[in-house]
């Protein structure tokens, strides 16, 4: 049969197990709701509501696709083979497959799914709030609605009752989980035979003790007994035990390290491979590490305090960083020495350098150094006899501030030069090397401060004469001023002799000029040729005065 024949049909699947056609039609919304969609080929949606009897039941809105196309076929069997199967389709097809004849009866273009989740319902059916707007409102009775009335008091908590919200949540499409199998997780036999699963990915703990600089005390050596697994050999690690025995006759040697001297000094090749997956596993047995302070990024033995003691000061460590514009590829060549030196260089020139050794020469790979790996002859004179203080410091530990301020500009500046392929310049380690220490620094600060002290006490010897003489010079001018009235003239010439004697403390000869010039006004005193002066202050000498007595 050809399929072109054949009509054309819209599918509804209905979410439910269906028994009764018309029960069914009915939580659809009815013959003429399913009319409206299959005329409008699935788009206009349909609300499936799974209490039809409830019109405050929350309804589920379909979703209809053209997409793929399915062929409803038309199967005949005989019902005694159906009944030998209790009526199941499948099984009776399958065990008599030549007992049934079968045709394409439609082709289905449009399927209309419910995919939505469906809401909280909420019955109401013994509702009376909604009972009594089911009688009156919704019977459409006039007399009914005008009748309706509600209770005035405030319902309580105990019997709240009214209509639910127009929908609880606000999500109507399942989220999509994507449930699979780990690929992390595999199936793994062991000796016995049983099978169990391994998920490879997980990051196997590290028990690491980490100390802070604020803290009061280190751990001792009961801390791994107490607080870490018992050390024993695993498949992922099987020579736990012989690296904690290595590491605790290194650290006896050396109670305070750093990876990389670790590393360099401590493991032989194999061990500095198998850094990651077994050695770092083994530290916590044997120390502690620490966060912050002159020891941070250090490995130091359990019980063993660096604060406590100026011994542990060569093991402080320092971290340089090169500026964001110079991190590229070392220039090259990477010299450190003059031209001139360069002979005497190649026999002490080590041939192999370690990364946590600072010789001044080699440009380190690394950038963290300790103290008592810097081999470079100014800086190891300056790690050995740069002094140290009484009192720990958070940033410089036990040596004095000038000290580590000369390490590490002097290590920063040959540090920048190799990488730069550049000399050092020996003149700028000699100016670095040549500034006051700290009982220097002192020392100065006292004698300049004792220098400061003796020029403010001349400045207020000498601010005192001033003082005094002009007392002494302002009674005169006031003397002087009292007997102008009597002998105008004479007296005028004789104040302004004194005035012309202090005529450098410019305040009090302006003081005077001005007191003159009221009192002979008061008077009624008329100068005379003879008697005209030109009085101004030296500060304002760059005023000129016109012959008219105008200011220019």
């Amino acid at each position: 049969m050809s399929l072109d024949i054949v009509p054309r049909i819209t599918c509804v699947e209905h979410p439910g197990a269906v028994r009764d056609v018309d029960r069914a039609i009915l939580t659809l919304g009815g013959k003429d709701a399913l009319l409206k969609t299959i005329n409008s080929t699935g788009q206009t949606p349909i609300e499936l509501t799974l209490s039809p009897e409830d019109r405050f039941s929350h309804p589920i809105v379909s979703r209809s696709t053209t997409s793929g196309h399915s062929i409803v076929l038309k199967v005949k069997v005989k019902k005694s083979l159906l009944a030998q199967h209790d009526g199941n389709l499948r099984r009776t097809l399958a065990a008599h497959c030549n007992s049934y004849t079968a045709s394409p009866c439609a082709v289905v273009n449009c399927f209309v799914r419910f995919r939505e989740l469906a809401d909280y319902q909420y019955n109401t059916l013994n509702s009376p709030f909604v009972s009594k707007i089911r009688s009156s409102l919704y019977s459409g009775d006039l007399d009914a609605i005008s009748h309706m009335a509600f209770p005035d008091s405030q319902p309580r908590a105990t019997d709240f009752d009214m209509p639910p919200p127009p929908r609880f949540s606000r999500i109507t499409v399942p989220f999509d989980y994507s449930y699979r199998q780990n690929p992390a997780v595999h199936a793994v036999t062991d000796d016995s035979g049983t099978t169990r699963l391994v998920n490879k990915s997980i990051v196997q703990r590290l028990f690491s003790k980490v100390v802070r600089w604020t803290d009061a005390a280190v751990p001792d050596e009961s801390y791994a007994t107490k607080n870490l697994p018992v050390a024993k050999a695993t498949a992922a690690n099987p020579r736990l035990l012989e690296i904690i025995d290595l590491l605790r006759t290194k650290f006896e040697e050396r109670p305070i390290w750093t990876r990389r001297a670790l590393e360099e000094e401590a493991l032989d090749e194999e061990l500095r491979r198998m850094w990651a997956s077994h050695v770092k596993f083994a530290l916590p047995y044997v120390a502690f590490t620490w966060k912050s302070g002159p020891w941070r990024a250090t490995y130091t033995k359990y019980g063993i305090d660096p604060r406590k003691d100026k011994a542990y000061a060569k093991y402080q460590t320092e971290y340089f960083r090169i500026s964001p514009r110079d991190e590229m590829e070392p220039k090259k060549p990477v010299r450190s020495v003059p031209l001139k030196d360069e002979e005497d260089l190649e026999d002490r020139k080590p041939t192999n350098v370690p990364t946590h050794i600072f010789d001044g020469i080699h440009l380190p790979a690394g950038r963290s150094f300790q103290l008592c790996d810097i081999t470079d002859p100014v800086l190891a004179d300056l790690v050995q006899h740069g002094g140290l203080r009484d009192e720990l410091d958070e940033k410089d530990g036990w040596y004095k501030a000038t000290a580590m301020s000369k390490i590490r500009r002097i290590i920063r500046l040959k540090l920048m030069a190799l990488w730069n392929g550049q000399g050092i310049k020996q003149m700028d380690v000699a100016k670095i090397l040549e500034e006051a220490s700290d009982d220097e620094a002192v020392a100065a600060a006292a004698a300049a401060a004792e220098q400061s002290a003796a020029s403010d006490e001349e400045d207020d010897r000498e601010r005192t004469k001033q003082e005094k003489r002009g007392d002494s010079n302002e009674k005169a001018v006031l003397h002087a001023v009292s007997a102008v009235s009597q002998d105008g003239g004479q007296k005028l010439r004789e104040l302004l002799g004194i005035l012309q004697q202090d005529e450098g403390e410019g305040g009090l000869f302006a003081f005077a000029a001005v007191a003159v010039t009221q009192m002979l006004t008061c008077s009624g005193h008329t100068f005379v040729d003879g008697d005209e002066y030109e009085i101004f202050d030296e500060d304002d000498d760059d005023h000129e005065v016109d012959d008219d007595g105008d200011e220019g």
